[in-house]
């Protein structure tokens, strides 16, 4: 029976392999073909199935014992999946702000210095010394830092989950379960706050390892303090999050409550939270331009009052006015990485709940703890997503949802609880298998922008790039630039020109300001004597007819960019893929 066994994992892995390389193949091979909204569209279906089932395989062969061939397949299924937008041809995987950010890996690599704007440069600083040491282009760099931080977050997740729960069968399905890919979008973007959501885990793995050495071992006491010294040149919200962290483990030091004792804290002492207080006053210290407006900072947050992200995604959401199944789509694809595994997490509790003694088992060692520390970064979540003072979009609010950190492991006790603690038959850990290829795949078809999940794909093109170079070489300062939504001046930013050069930019009202009457745009819009620019970019044209969300908003119909390209008050100087760049005629 165990040659039987052997002989299904081998035809397994080889199976894993051959379609890994195949995939390999078909993202050596694929034909950039520009923009398009939906990158899933880029590639036959055969080619993602070929991902869930390797994720399967690996997920069957890790719960046998075979960690070692599983976690090496399920490392390659995660690499290859990352390259996708890299293989397509694409400048960067994200615009707006990671254009800024290209723009200072430039300006670090070739001044050595970062800009006044830059308050929390952690991130920049890696990609620049990645960019001088490889001696690769900035944005080349873009793709390989989400990359690095990606598998940081599996590894870390997985250390940290395995310090919580070191019961045998509950670090297999950690293995499996952190790669599920829980960053969503930001697994392909190099945003800080994202990267450094991705770092947190390794942060609090070594936290808990270096309180919980009662030795105090050098080498963690040195990881520690230079990490912490770090933190605050992150990522505010990093900052807040682990400064919450540390006063609820101080609490115990505060408040010795007996009841405090069942939660097997690790004893932190105060010298750990002044690191983090060090840290961050030198921030601010250094950080002239913020102590410059510091006052002026201040007196801004008290007096000024922000949506709160909660209500502004729900003023959004109605907006789209969605129906049911819509919104089941959404959460389904987008969220289904934290709404499934709640749905374990919430059946555990239950089950705990009505079966306390069970508790005292092994395999529930630090369940406490980790409940504790769930609700603890619950809470946060609700604060970031519910204050008025400190608002950021939405979707990074959304998407990086800090529960994830305690949800992992949870998770991995939830499903190792009534599946596998008792038996480990095929049933069973099948059964674990599909629970995890479920959530898996919702989590890769909602890892990328698409119309799936009423999202556009943002990725930047060379053409796009090549467009705009020529554009700003052609036109002078003080023209009118005009666009529907891109926030062009971004590009400035990635030819090393920000706060050097200014776009004087205008956006169009709804449907480029036309209505039943025969008008021209330049009647509707400027005065006759005006001479002004139009740049329009396919992601402007395509996100109101792709993506139904949109589309029933109605701001632009695929008429209305018909009329603006026979509009005689206008003619066309550039036309290439992706990007056409119009001029008003002279009066």
């Amino acid at each position: 029976m165990k040659t039987d066994k052997n002989q299904i994992f081998l035809f397994l892995s080889t199976v894993c392999f051959i379609l890994l390389i195949r995939n390999a193949l078909l993202l050596k091979f694929i034909e950039p073909v520009g923009y398009i909204a939906d990158i899933y569209s880029a590639f036959p279906f055969n080619f993602y199935l070929g991902f869930i089932f390797c994720y399967f395989a690996s997920s069957l062969l890790i719960l046998y014992g075979k960690k070692i061939i599983g976690a090496s397949i399920l490392c390659l299924n995660h690499l290859e999946i990352l390259l996708i937008p890299y293989m397509l041809g694409y400048y960067s995987m994200g615009r707006a702000d990671d254009m800024s950010y290209i723009g200072e890996y430039l300006q670090i690599a070739n001044s050595g210095h970062f800009a006044s704007w830059d308050i929390y440069p952690a991130s920049h600083i890696i990609g620049a010394c990645i960019s001088i040491i490889s001696d690769l282009e900035a944005n080349l760099t873009s793709f390989i830092i989400p990359i690095l931080f990606s598998f940081i977050f599996i590894m870390s997740t997985y250390l940290f989950s395995r310090e919580m729960l070191p019961y045998p069968c509950t670090k297999s399905v950690i293995i499996v379960s952190s790669f599920v890919l829980y960053l969503g979008i930001y697994n392909f973007l190099n945003v800080p706050h994202a990267l450094f959501f991705a770092f947190v885990p390794l942060y609090l793995f070594v936290m808990y390892s270096y309180f919980n050495d009662k030795k105090h071992n050098i080498s963690f006491s040195v990881i520690f303090v230079l990490i912490t010294l770090i933190l605050s040149y992150t990522h505010p919200f990093i900052v807040f999050l682990l400064i919450v962290i540390f006063l609820f483990h101080l609490i115990p030091n505060i408040l010795p409550f007996t009841q405090l004792e069942t939660l097997k804290m690790p004893s932190v002492n105060l010298m750990g939270f002044l690191i983090l207080a060090v840290s961050f006053f030198s921030w601010l210290i250094y950080n002239e331009k913020l102590m410059g407006d510091l006052k002026i900072c201040y007196i801004s947050y008290i007096n000024k009052i922000t949506e709160p992200v909660f209500f502004e995604t729900t003023s959004k959401l109605a907006k789209a006015n969605m129906g049911f199944l819509e919104y089941l789509q959404l959460f389904s694809i987008y969220y289904g990485r934290y709404v499934f595994p709640t749905f374990f997490i919430v059946t555990l509790i239950i089950y705990t709940y009505f079966n306390r003694k069970k508790i005292k088992d092994n395999i529930f060692i630090n369940y406490p703890y980790l409940m504790t520390l769930y609700a603890i970064l619950l809470f946060i979540q609700f604060i970031l997503l519910i204050n008025p003072l400190i608002s950021h979009q939405p979707d990074r609010i959304m998407s990086l949802n800090f529960v994830l950190y305690a949800q992992v492991p949870l998770f991995a006790l939830a499903i190792c609880v009534p599946f596998l603690k008792k038996s480990k038959s095929i049933y069973n850990i099948s059964l674990v298998c599909l629970i995890l290829v479920s959530i898996w795949t919702f989590s890769f078809f909602g890892c990328l922008d698409s119309p799936r999940v009423f999202r556009t794909n943002v990725a930047l093109t060379y053409n796009e790039i090549e467009g705009m170079e020529w554009f700003y070489g052609l036109k002078n300062d003080d023209a009118i630039v005009c666009v529907p939504l891109s926030q062009i001046n971004r590009f400035h930013d990635i030819f090393g020109e920000k706060g050097t050069k200014k776009d004087s930019l205008n956006y169009f009202s709804d449907h480029f300001g036309y209505s039943n009457n025969s008008s021209n745009i330049k009647e509707i819009n400027f005065k006759l004597d005006t001479n002004f620019y139009i740049v329009l970019l396919t992601i402007d044209e395509l996100l109101y007819q792709e993506v139904s969300s949109y589309a029933k908003v109605g701001r632009y119909y695929k008429s209305d960019f018909i009329r603006l390209r026979n509009d005689v008050s206008i003619n066309k100087i550039y036309d290439s893929t992706n990007i056409e760049i119009f001029s008003s005629r002279p009066s």
